[in-house]
Formats: structure tokens, sequence, C-alpha cells
């Protein structure tokens, strides 16, 4: 068995309201039929803390499994705090996994830049990074990217390219098929999608519409590609924001986790809110490593 995380920030369930849900006015609807799915779970951001979920202390929750508003007292935006990254490299997801001597990977490419700077003590660094970090786990960089063994946090490679990268153009099929592939190697896979966020903010609906819909066909063609009768995808965010254009900020919405494949079922029924989700694909690595051929309820 192996997982696929899908990890989409700014992502939350809206009003069937095509003024300002961006989701409802793509041509493939493909995410539209996923949030009306079986399996879809709707998810619980605000960690029983008041205020708006931010980044920060969500993700950190979704990839620990604890609830990092509540430890911290509040809900902190951007990227971790040392209180928050201290969680993040003892309770990580990635950390968790490979104590169990899993194969594991973060299958985002990073840029140049980056390496330059990992060492530095004041680096802002975000959740999936510190957990990368702490893990262990190889940064993939250009050279995996044009060698097709990583993909780009925008999907297609517009935005490297515009930075004056040399790396080719994907589509969001091509690059789909490489995620798809790529996660076959590994128990356990993650891969982070942020332009959900930030056009988000921007409440543009021109360039909402265009990235959902770029995000749509690679979810769909990860989703044909993939084997579901031995690999679970799961797809989930860290706070709403994207599925309301009329409010600059993130919202109060639950965000939608959804289940595809092996042991979708009963890993859905483990999941309320965000801190349930990395202790339920941790129980699900170790059911399947087990040897345990069918799929049973865990725990």
């Amino acid at each position: 068995m192996g997982i696929l995380m899908i990890f989409i920030d700014g992502f939350g369930l809206g009003k069937n309201d095509p003024r300002y849900n961006p989701i409802l006015n793509t041509e493939t609807q493909t995410l539209k039929q996923l949030i009306e799915s079986p399996y879809m779970v709707p998810t619980s951001t605000c960690m029983g803390v008041e205020g708006i979920p931010q980044s920060a202390t969500g993700q950190t929750a979704l990839f620990t499994g604890i609830n990092a508003a509540k430890a911290v007292g509040r809900h902190i935006s951007g990227f971790p705090t040392a209180a928050l990254k201290e969680i993040l490299k003892n309770y990580s997801v990635f950390k968790q996994a490979v104590d169990l001597g899993m194969r594991v990977t973060n299958a985002n490419m990073y840029r140049t830049n980056y390496y330059v700077r990992k060492h530095e003590k004041k680096l802002r660094a975000s959740a999936t990074t510190v957990a990368t970090m702490a893990a262990g786990i190889p940064f993939r960089n250009k050279s995996d990217l044009i060698n097709g063994k990583a993909v780009f946090q925008d999907i297609t490679n517009e935005i490297l390219i515009e930075q004056g990268y040399k790396v080719p153009q994907l589509t969001p099929e091509e690059a789909g098929r490489r995620l798809a592939v790529l996660s076959s190697e590994y128990d356990f896979t993650l891969f982070e999608y942020f332009q959900t966020d930030i056009v988000g903010h921007s409440q543009d609906m021109e360039k909402a519409i265009k990235i959902i819909d770029v995000l749509d066909r690679f979810v769909k063609t990860i989703i044909d590609t993939i084997d579901l009768s031995k690999n679970l995808i799961l797809i989930t965010s860290d706070h709403g924001n994207i599925e309301d254009l009329s409010v600059k900020t993130h919202t109060l919405n639950k965000v939608p986790t959804i289940l595809l494949g092996l042991g979708a079922a009963e890993v859905s029924r483990r999941i309320s809110s965000l801190e349930d989700i990395t202790p339920s694909l941790i129980d699900a690595l170790k059911h399947f490593s087990s040897g345990n051929k069918e799929v049973k309820k865990y725990g």
C-alpha cells in the first residue's frame, strides 16, 4: 500500500454561489464531484480556539496530529514559530513514517535559493519544509524536476519559467502522471499546492478559475493513473479561503478531506478535525505494512 497526500492550501467548503466560489465556475468538475463523494469528510479547522484559522497552526496540526492552536494559545499565520517548529520536528507525519521504516518523500521541487539559505537560523520555512528537514528527507531540486522526479508547487512550472529557470512547461495532465508514478515508489508521498491561498487573498475570480482548472485536471489525472485497489489518496487543506472570494481573509468554513482508494471508508470514519488526519494515516500505514491484506477497521 502507498499513500499519496495532496495538500491544497486555503481550500474550504464554500456556499453554492458561483459569484464568489470559483470551484463552481471551472469547465472541468472533478473537484466539485469529489466534494460531493461519499468519502469526503467536512473537516473542522478551528481546533477549539477563537479566531480565524491560520496557516502555521493549521498546517502544524494537519501534519502532526497535535492541536497546535491550543498548544500555543492562538491561531498563528504564515510560517511556524519556534514552538510550532518543535512540534513539527518531533511529531510530523514524515518523522513518524520514517521511524516506522517507511519509504517517505516530499514530491515538491525546491528552488536553488532555498538550498543556499536553508541552514540560516532565521530562515522562514513552511511547515512542510520544517517537517522534511527534521525527518532527514532529501529535498528535490531542479535536476529532479527536469528528470521527471519532482513537481513544482504551481504544477505547470509557469512561475519558474517566468523567473528565468530553464525547465519544461508541463500540462496539468503531465504533472499529474508524474506525481502518480513518483508516489508508486514510496509508502508515503506528500505534494503541496498553495496557489489557492495566494489567489484567494487577491479575490481575483479570473485567476481563481484558472488555477482551480489546473488543479482539477491535475487531480483527475492522478486519480486515473494510480491503482486505487492498492493505494490511498488523501486530499485536504488547512483552512478555507479560495471558496469565498467575497472576503480577503481566510474563512471559518470547514475544509474537505477527500479519500479515494484502499481503506478510504475506514480512514474517513476517523476524521472530523485537522488533528485527526496524521494519526489516521499513520495507523493506515501500520495496518497495511503489517501484512494485512484485508481492509479492516483500524483501531
